[in-house]
């Protein structure tokens, strides 16, 4: 008994139970804050372009939501696709109201049945429904429609271009959530450019519905939000110019890609006349190689103009390709109640030439520039209701085309899609750019970044050890 008495006072022995119940003690701690921490499920996206987390629009969108909306993935649990799945959980941390479950479509077929639109429709795995609990209107995205597949014409392979789920699930729930539908009708019948199908589902994405009208035989329908018209093969009748004024005067809403050849047409350019401006019959040069592809004088590279349409794309410096643009002239006489505001520009030593021109060397009578490649129109009849008419006239159709927004990096549609929510009085910048593939995206630390971890990995962290240490055995040799 002397002997257990005098070890317990041994000051090995409470220095060793001391290190001991530290030890516990510190391991406690830390499970502790790992369970907490693990629970909440904190995360922090430093990649560069923020690939892993849904963007400052969809969160806006999602904090306003105030339906329960019900998002199923239809897969077998643990079958999900992981660049699906995280995105779209992401969804649930700025909404309690939001709510994601996997559901086995062979366990759960009725409710698969639930949302076809088609008794023979295929439900494919990963395909996701977004619902909403109150009014029961629903969504259904096919897995195929959140990627974009690309074909590598030197390997011959097709590979993942571009993840695009949060576009997708956003504009779903924009859908299922909106209690008008805006629908942007497009002019054909008439040899007019077709807007190109990725075109059309980036607009889709934006929360519009598109269809086409033949002015030949159709009336605008009362429910037209906004008309989109390219550059016919032939000019419009006078039937088809009454129709549009009759629209655009009534509080319509219009963009027009028109190019140089479109100044042949004078029933057409009465219409965009009635508001101010006419496009030019010539092809615009650009010899500053910083507004224009290299080699390219007649491919631009625009300025951006300060303007609610410009002003997301001009903060991340982003660039609209022009291909073979014309200038978009001013009226010498325009109504008071007009307002004629550019978009996009040329520089200074731009100038415009013939486009049966033989060179693009400036000779002797090419008009010098700047000149207005774009503008947005506001106009309004104050009658028994104020009726506010808005326009964007675009000096080039090129622009649309699949390849001209490849080059642009997708600015191209993006510059499309703002010009159309500003028509709609919707905010500029809520499209959402598609992300790149987690596989190929690379983890890009900014500098400040790289000095923070830097900092807390380096120092910080081994000072609190340091000191931690030192006064351990001040108070061991102290005691």
């Amino acid at each position: 008994m002397n002997n257990l008495i005098h070890a317990l006072n041994n000051k090995k022995f409470r220095y060793g139970a001391f290190s001991t119940l530290t030890a516990i003690v510190v391991l406690a701690v830390l499970i502790i804050v790992n369970l907490i921490f693990s629970s909440l499920n904190l995360s922090y996206d430093v990649s560069k372009n923020k690939a892993y987390s849904i963007s400052k629009y969809s969160i806006d969108i999602i904090k306003k939501v105030q339906d329960p909306i019900h998002i199923y993935i239809f897969t077998k649990p643990g079958g999900e696709n992981p660049d699906f799945k995280d995105i779209i959980l992401d969804y649930t941390k700025y909404n309690s109201n939001i709510q994601v479950a996997v559901k086995d479509p062979n366990l759960y077929p009725q409710l698969v049945e639930k949302f076809k639109s088609d008794p023979s429709q295929a439900v494919s795995s990963n395909s996701v429904v977004v619902e909403n609990g109150k009014t029961n209107k629903f969504k259904l995205i096919d897995a195929g429609q959140m990627i974009t597949i690309g074909f590598d014409q030197q390997t011959y392979k097709e590979y993942v271009q571009s993840i695009d789920v949060e576009p997708q699930i956003t504009n779903a729930i924009e859908h299922v959530t909106s209690e008008k539908a805006h629908i942007i009708y497009s002019i054909a019948g008439n040899g007019e450019l077709s807007l190109p199908e990725k075109l059309i589902n980036t607009i889709k994405l934006a929360n519009y519905e598109m269809k086409d009208i033949n002015l030949l035989t159709e009336e605008v329908p009362k429910e037209a939000n906004l008309i989109f018209a390219t550059t016919p093969a032939k000019d419009w009748t006078p039937n088809m110019v009454n129709k549009v004024n009759t629209y655009l005067q009534n509080g319509g809403r219009a963009v027009f890609a028109l190019n140089f050849t479109t100044s042949a047409f004078p029933n057409l350019m009465s219409v965009v006349g009635a508001y101010g401006v006419s496009v030019d019959n010539k092809v615009i040069i650009e010899p500053n190689t910083n507004l224009s592809l290299p080699n390219q004088p007649t491919v631009l590279l625009p300025n951006l103009e300060a303007s609610e349409i410009t002003r997301n794309l001009a903060d991340k410096q982003y660039k609209v390709l022009l291909p073979v643009a014309t200038g978009i002239k001013q009226n010498d006489i325009k109504r008071n109640s007009l307002k004629v505001t550019p978009l996009l520009t040329s520089s200074a030593k731009s100038y415009a030439k013939n486009s049966s021109a033989q060179s693009v060397e400036k000779a002797s009578g090419d008009m010098s520039g700047p000149f207005n490649l774009a503008v947005m129109i506001t106009d309004f009849t104050n009658t028994k209701s104020y009726l506010e008419t808005k326009l964007v006239v675009i000096g080039t159709d090129t622009l649309i085309s699949p390849e001209s927004n490849s080059v642009s990096g997708g600015t191209n549609y993006n510059f499309l899609v703002n010009s159309i929510n500003w028509t709609q009085g919707k905010e500029s910048g809520s499209y959402i750019p598609p992300k790149a593939p987690n596989a190929a995206a690379q983890l890009q630390l900014s500098g400040a970044q790289a000095v923070i971890i830097t900092l807390v990995t380096v120092i910080v962290i081994p000072l609190i050890i340091l000191v931690t240490g030192i006064v351990v055995w001040a108070k061991r040799r102290n005691s």
